[in-house]
């Protein structure tokens, strides 16, 4: 930095010629990439043909020459009727996957009259709580047709899992046919947060093995259904940089790996629909490089460590959500602009699924104008661009081919550190991933303050706040939705056998003690009318365990 920099008071951007060129994470970059800069870069080791090994260049053969990705989109609000009606919407303006976002009161487990969820009823998502309110969401269309990602974690997605595969049952699906994917990450609602976090409300024992129930389950059953082990989404949006979101993101998902073999799953079938949610940020070549980075290396440690000799095993596959860290409340449609680049960082690193965050979500949540505008964005992007008519474009780039090899090594170290702490569930109960978190966060909000990292409309090209351009926001009344599910679950309840009720949740706990895979149990639960916050109770009570 020079002494001009360092002498700027804070909050003052530098001029671009003063600007440090490195990558978000640090990793520097040079004027002019040359041959040599690839170091021992090998063509056929390291790079290889789209769906091949080490699949550097995508996980797939055709790429979106074949298949264009998934264009997602984040729904879930008020009720299960008011989130079925924007879902037929967005279907309706061309959007085919949607990530079903859940309130707080059901990402812990409670039902939406439990005193706890007092003024949180779908405000922050959609309230699930019965088997009813999964098959509403399903509305108008079956579970073969239309993929619908859960955002939720164990113990709450053992549950929802047992309601999805309920409402393919009534609906006549068979389960091979189920399409979709099932958030499976117990550290999910962590956030960088500390561990009781995760632990506040079910024991971290009982929740991992949820986890492994899932993926034993949906592996053997659902073969079409992608089970996602490990939210980076979530973990990126804490603010650790590229580095970290692929070390942890692996790291997480090969101690669950470990886990489900430990079990007795077999190595060459579990992992094949496993599939990963990852952030893209703002960093446009950093991202691309991370993508790629990640893919080789979950190849090489799928085949080499874990000795899977199923091709499909080698493939990492995962859907993207443009980040919302990256968002800002102040000239919020220039976030158009900033989901844009990420969406297409997205597209030259391979994503299977695209999600864009809407232009609004800092101020709350999308309105259908944003999410159609997010949407529109996409169908740009895939029909107008161009960026499409040919695999992989960038490469054999000298940059985006020596950033992948240094974000390779980068990532590779920071594994190495985890595993030499005992992975990463370790690192959790420790508090080590909690440090590195809040360090990462401190560091980038000193660097927005003291201009060295650049956002435009926060410390560089502001306007006074009487010319910020008014938009329309979508609100939610958490009083209103809160005394109609109060209602609607005290007739839900009067409505059911008590035998048949007390039966089934008799069969969960001793289906847990037993050891036994609990998606069964909690299929009859649901099936009874056992609500969500009520199967909880009885797993919690099966383990001698309360947090009342």
């Amino acid at each position: 930095m020079s002494d001009a920099a360092k002498q700027q008071p804070a909050g003052r951007a530098r001029d671009y010629e003063e600007q440090l060129f490195e990558t978000g994470a640090g990793i520097g970059i040079r004027a002019l990439y040359q041959p040599e800069d690839t170091g021992d870069f090998d063509v056929g080791r390291d790079l290889g043909e789209p769906g091949d090994y080490p699949f550097t260049r995508g996980p797939y053969p055709g790429m979106y020459r074949e298949r264009i990705w998934t264009r997602r989109f984040q729904v879930g609000f008020g009720s299960p009727q008011e989130t079925n009606e924007r879902i037929k919407y967005l279907h309706g303006q061309g959007a085919n996957g949607f990530v079903i976002t859940i309130d707080l009161p059901t990402s812990y487990g409670f039902d939406s009259d439990d005193q706890i969820a007092d003024g949180e009823v779908g405000v922050t998502g959609v309230p699930i709580s019965t088997l009813e309110d999964m098959e509403t969401l399903y509305d108008g269309f079956g579970p073969d047709a239309v993929s619908y990602a859960l955002s939720i974690r164990p113990p709450v997605s053992a549950v929802t899992l047992a309601m999805l595969a309920s409402v393919a049952e009534r609906k006549g699906v068979p389960f091979d046919k189920v399409i979709g994917t099932q958030q499976n990450d117990p550290f999910y609602q962590m956030s960088g947060g500390p561990l009781q976090t995760v632990t506040q409300f079910f024991p971290l024992d009982g929740t991992l093995r949820l986890c492994v129930d899932n993926i034993e389950f949906i592996s053997k059953n659902m073969p079409r259904l992608n089970w996602m082990v490990t939210n980076g989404y979530n973990l990126r949006e804490t603010g650790i940089n590229a580095i970290q979101d692929g070390a942890f993101t692996l790291g997480h998902a090969f101690d669950i790996f470990r886990r489900a073999r430990e079990r007795g799953l077999d190595v060459d079938l579990f992992p094949r629909r496993a599939s990963f949610f990852l952030s893209c940020s703002i960093d446009f070549f950093e991202e691309i490089a991370k993508f790629r980075a990640m893919r080789r290396i979950y190849a090489r440690t799928m085949r080499e460590e874990f000795g899977a000799t199923n091709p499909e095993c080698w493939r990492l596959r995962f859907s993207v959500q443009s980040a919302g860290n990256t968002l800002t409340r102040q000239q919020p449609q220039v976030n158009i602009i900033r989901a844009s680049v990420e969406a297409m960082a997205a597209v030259f690193g391979g994503a299977q699924s695209i999600h864009l965050c809407s232009y609004d979500e800092a101020h709350g949540l999308p309105t259908e104008e944003s999410s159609r505008m997010a949407l529109r964005t996409q169908q740009v992007i895939a029909y107008e661009s161009g960026i499409t008519k040919t695999i992989d474009p960038l490469g054999g780039s000298y940059y985006v081919e020596t950033l992948t090899n240094d974000m390779e090594a980068a990532i590779r170290a920071r594994l190495a550190d985890i595993g030499e702490r005992g992975g990463m569930v370790a690192c959790i109960r420790e508090g080590w991933l909690e440090r590195e978190i809040n360090a990462e966060r401190i560091k980038n909000q000193k660097d927005i303050d003291s201009g060295r990292r650049n956002l435009v409309g926060v410390n560089r090209f502001r306007i006074p706040p009487e010319e910020e351009v008014p938009i329309a926001t979508h609100k939610i009344r958490a009083d209103v939705w809160g005394a109609r599910r109060g209602e609607y679950l005290r007739q839900y309840r009067a409505g059911r056998d008590p035998q048949a009720w007390a039966d089934a949740m008799a069969h969960i706990g001793r289906a847990w003690k037993a050891g036994e895979n609990m998606v069964p149990a909690l299929m009859n639960a649901v099936k009874n009318k056992v609500t969500m916050g009520e199967c909880h109770e009885a797993m919690r009570q099966a383990q001698s365990w309360s947090f009342r």
